[in-house]
């Protein structure tokens, strides 16, 4: 199925089919010099898409488990055309060519998983790009291109690193900064060398999994710095907290803040997910309008830009509920569109058929990448498997310790009853493990609600959680023991993979 053109030109596909969830934002990137881009997402593989809706030639490329990591392309290698660096749930940062091709020393193992995206600048001033990436194992890497480390790296934390990092001059010195947070609850700053800038690192009061943004938010010319996590917080270069911060949100957040001029005074907004659409103005104040309660929570990290062609920057972003909103400056909801499934990427904006006019890009759970246009109504679209075997609920909540198994290659998202808090953790293991995984609670709907992840036919999970940590006075529950659940076998789902 294809969206009309508005140009005349070859219509875009409606959606681009992937053969797993879909967690991480595209790119856009011309990898076959045509002097058009190309749609590069991850998944069970990494895929990259002429416009047109045709594989590149030697893609899907594979890796040894899922790529939830978003895609960073440049020629990272000097030799004229571009790479792709990309995070692999195998503990791996791989680099392939534009022909999907692993590049010489490539892939680099990590301790831990890299949900981390990587990020590229040339840090030591040799001309040449490094890449930086977070990995679970609580570890931030920076290579050359040649797969060797750069000098003073591997930085450890307390935690796993599975924000992206982010790249500021701070200090002044014409060098870039690499910003990133760890699950220990402290967002780190370095230098290029791997030391701490002064002031560095600075708590928060949860995990941070949310990738920081920089920016001037009081208009004194020097950036700020913002993460979210139990709340969001806005700190000085030096690590001072900016006055009228960190402001409190009603859930733990995972997106990553965005900072955007929405309305028009030349300075940027912060605009944030989670349980609600938030918006503050420079000083901690909210822009009127805001927050917006969209009915879902949002891990999503919000997009700016006009999509609709009135002249005015609309924010867009994704929910749990499988909804698109695009959302007018002053609160007011303009459209939604729907992919029927979860939502967990950010969405991208661009212009992809030269007409004028923005396209929204967004990843979803139903394994597919949608294309909206956002000046008409989305188009009506079911997945292929969906057809034989029925689209399911976007998201299905099961109450912890009331249920007994779930299906395999499903990621149960697990409730609770209890107060909704900003500080709330989920702890669960499979039979084989030794160590238990933690997993932050947030608010969807009203409820504590855990993502726990898929496993395999015959798999033994078991869980608890902690909560209200936020009091001081935290709560387990089950107050003794501990809830579980058994992994079923699905062949439906075996035929859709």
């Amino acid at each position: 199925m294809t969206s009309p053109s508005r140009s005349g030109k070859s219509p875009l596909p409606a959606m681009l089919a992937t053969g797993g969830y879909v967690s991480a934002q595209v790119t856009l990137a011309d990898l076959d010099g045509d002097g058009r881009p190309e749609i590069i997402a991850g998944s069970d593989a990494l895929y990259a898409w002429r416009l047109n809706g045709q594989l590149l030639p030697g893609f899907p490329a594979k890796g040894r488990n899922f790529f939830a990591s978003r895609p960073a392309v440049a020629d990272f290698n000097g030799d004229g055309r571009p790479e792709i660096l990309v995070g692999c749930d195998d503990d791996a940062l791989y680099g392939f060519d534009a022909a999907g091709q692993l590049l010489p020393g490539w892939p680099r193992r990590t301790g831990g998983d890299v949900f981390s995206s990587p990020a590229l600048a040339d840090l030591d001033n040799d001309g040449q790009l490094e890449v930086v990436v977070g990995s679970d194992d609580g570890c931030l890497y920076a290579w050359r291109a040649d797969g060797t480390l750069l000098p003073g790296w591997p930085q450890p934390t307390g935690g796993f690193v599975s924000a992206s990092p982010t790249l500021a001059d701070l200090d002044g010195d014409g060098r870039p900064e690499i910003i990133a947070g760890s699950w220990d609850s402290r967002l780190y700053v370095w230098r290029v060398d791997g030391t701490l800038l002064p002031g560095w690192p600075q708590p928060t009061g949860h995990f941070i999994w949310s990738t920081a943004a920089a920016g001037d938010l009081d208009g004194d010319g020097c950036p700020e710095v913002v993460v979210a996590s139990d709340r969001l917080y806005a700190w000085r270069a030096d690590g001072t907290p900016l006055p009228g911060w960190p402001q409190p949100t009603g859930s733990y957040a995972v997106g990553s803040p965005r900072l955007a001029d929405l309305d028009g005074d030349g300075r940027p907004e912060v605009i944030l997910g989670a349980d609600r659409l938030y918006v503050w103005q420079g000083d901690g104040c909210p822009l009127p309008g805001f927050p917006v309660d969209l009915g879902a929570y949002l891990w999503s990290s919000p997009a700016v830009g006009d999509v609709d062609g009135d002249g005015r920057p609309e924010i867009v972003i994704g929910g749990w509920d499988g909804q698109v909103t695009v959302a007018a400056g002053d609160g007011r909801i303009k459209t939604t569109y729907s992919t029927g499934r979860p939502i967990f990427a950010t969405p991208t904006l661009a212009d992809l058929d030269q007409d004028g006019q923005l396209e929204i890009i967004i990843g979803s759970w139903d394994s597919n990448i949608h294309i909206f246009r956002g000046d008409v109504q989305a188009e009506k679209t079911t997945p292929f498997w969906a057809r034989f075997f029925g689209r399911a609920e976007p998201v299905r909540l099961l109450p912890a310790g009331q249920f007994s198994h779930v299906r395999e290659f499903a990621a149960p998202f697990v409730t609770f009853s209890n107060p909704p808090g900003s500080r709330a953790v989920l702890r669960y293991r499979a039979n084989f493990e030794t160590e238990w995984h933690p997993v932050p609670l947030v608010v969807h709907r009203g409820r504590l609600t855990g993502l726990i992840q898929p496993f395999l036919a015959g798999t033994r999970v078991a869980y608890y959680a902690e909560l209200g940590l936020e009091s001081g006075r935290p709560q387990r529950v089950p107050a003794s023991g501990l809830f579980g659940y058994t992994v079923k076998a699905d062949w439906r789902a075996r035929l859709r993979r």
